[in-house]
């Protein structure tokens, strides 16, 4: 799984756990019409940077392999573009409701291990393309890129402060 995919993955599993319909992706094939409202989650951007004197961040206790281990990582930010879509015969009620749903999600907390720095929502209105209505939601989130490491310097995975894996 690429690190685009997994915070897209992580934001989709977000969304779900508070009862919103959401997908990584519209699928490429034929698209089915819509009975309810579903959050499409994208990523658009990711930025990273230095989160301690040469990404150092300290050494952590493995009390499994009973070792101390020493961590790395960086600030990591994430913007989330979450576009809404309602079908038709929801109306644009449907889509603003989704948006709200969205955003008191957003109030509570963010994805496993990110802290939801700011967000911003636009208009929603009706989209000729897709016969649906259409609204969009920009999250703004805020991490800490952790590296895992062996005993000879080797990095073995990535974690946003140890909940989405990269």
């Amino acid at each position: 799984m690429t690190t685009l995919t997994a915070l897209r993955q992580a934001m989709t599993d977000f969304l779900a756990a508070a009862g919103i319909q959401a997908v990584t992706a519209w699928p490429t094939g034929r698209r089915e019409a819509r009975k309810e409202p579903v959050a499409v989650v994208q990523v658009k951007e990711v930025e990273a940077g230095a989160a301690g004197f040469q990404n150092y961040l300290g050494q952590v206790y493995d009390s499994g392999a009973r070792r101390w281990t020493e961590k790395y990582g960086q600030r990591v930010t994430v913007k989330f573009v979450i576009a809404l879509y309602s079908p038709e015969r929801a109306g644009e009620e449907g889509c603003q409701r989704l948006l709200d749903q969205v955003a008191e999600a957003l109030l509570r907390g963010g994805p496993g291990g990110f802290a939801v720095e700011k967000w911003s929502a636009g208009e929603t209105a009706f989209d000729g393309a897709s016969g649906m209505f259409r609204g969009k939601l920009q999250a703004v989130c805020r991490g800490t890129l952790v590296a895992t490491t062996e005993e000879t310097g080797e990095i073995t995975g990535f974690a946003v402060k140890g909940d989405v894996v990269l």
